[in-house]
């Protein structure tokens, strides 16, 4: 293919072959250089603006794409997967229905508004804990757990 200096093409097609030419190169080498790629933009005509803009974009999408949000990193903290997962949310079900009750009925010296106000405290958090389990549960099986 090197005696083809006499064959001419269209801009359009000379953007196809670039496209593809790099995305073959890619898959080979799995990763294009930054100059390599400006420089194949400089020959296919698109503008080095444009360019930056585009490589700008994908870096940004790129990056939310790799990981959960923080709420869901830090609410699944050590669990790498749904049955790990699992296992918490049903251990905070478990205190969600335990803990209040026996805060109500401990024995000590609170009176019984205080106790009342501990048992709402740790229903509210532990209803919380539960919640906010199962609304990550739900991000990771809707987006990937390798995300996690």
């Amino acid at each position: 293919m090197n005696e083809d200096s006499d064959v001419f093409l269209t801009d359009e097609a000379a953007r196809e072959v670039l496209a593809r030419a790099t995305v073959l190169d890619a898959a080979r080498r799995d990763s294009v250089s930054l100059m390599r790629l400006r420089d194949a933009a400089q020959e296919a005509g698109i503008g080095v603006d444009a360019l930056d803009r585009a490589v700008a974009e994908v870096i940004e999408r790129s990056r939310k794409q790799e990981r959960a949000p923080l709420w869901v990193r830090r609410k699944l903290f050590g669990v790498v997967d749904r049955a790990g997962a699992m296992v918490f949310y049903w251990l905070f079900v478990l205190m969600t229905m335990g803990i209040p009750p026996y805060l109500l009925v401990a024995p000590g010296r609170a009176t019984p508004g205080q106790r009342l106000l501990a048992a709402i405290v740790m229903g509210i958090i532990t209803t919380y804990m539960t919640w906010s389990t199962a609304r990550a549960i739900r991000w990771a099986d809707r987006h990937g757990w390798d995300k996690i």
